[in-house]
C-alpha cells in the first residue's frame, strides 16, 4: 500500500471516531503482509479502548479472523477484542477497520498489543508506553 492510500485509509478512520492518542502509528512487515496499528481513545477514563488497524496484504485475498488474532496485555491482564468494526473476512488487497477493548483499570503504563496471524511462529507486538502520570 503506497503512503498515500495509507494516510488516506487512516484519515477515513480516524474520521469516524478513532482520535488519534498517542499519535503514533506503528508497522509491522512480515510474510508479504504489513500490518498498521495507530491508537485511538486510549484515556484514562474510557471504558473502551480502541485501535485504527489496516492490513496490506498486496493484493492477495485476506482471511485472517481478526477477532481471534488480536489480544491486548497491560499489567497481567489478558483482554480479548470487544469488537471489529470494519471490512470483513475475504477483502482482496487490504482490510481496515477499528478494533474495541474494554479498557483495563487503572490503565497500565504500558499496552502490549498482539497479533498471531495463522502460519507465523510468533506474535506482531505493538507496545504502547504512557510513562509515569502521577508526577
Amino acid at each position: 500500500m503506497g503512503n498515500g492510500r495509507f494516510a488516506a485509509i487512516l484519515a477515513v478512520l480516524i474520521s469516524v471516531g478513532v482520535a488519534a492518542w498517542p499519535s503514533v502509528t506503528q508497522k509491522s512487515v512480515a510474510h508479504g503482509v504489513t500490518v498498521a496499528v495507530t491508537p485511538g481513545s486510549l484515556a484514562e477514563e474510557a471504558t473502551v479502548w480502541d485501535f485504527a488497524v489496516i492490513f496490506d496484504a498486496r493484493g492477495r485475498k485476506f482471511d485472517d479472523e481478526v477477532m481471534g488474532n488480536f489480544v491486548l496485555l497491560g499489567d497481567g491482564h489478558r483482554v480479548k477484542p470487544l469488537a471489529w468494526e470494519g471490512e470483513k473476512k475475504g477483502a482482496v488487497g487490504h482490510r481496515a477497520g477499528v478494533l474495541k477493548f474494554i479498557a483495563i483499570q487503572p490503565r497500565p503504563k504500558q499496552l502490549e498489543l498482539q497479533l498471531q496471524r495463522p502460519g507465523e511462529a510468533k506474535p506482531r507486538v505493538f507496545r504502547f508506553v504512557f510513562g509515569d502520570w502521577s508526577a
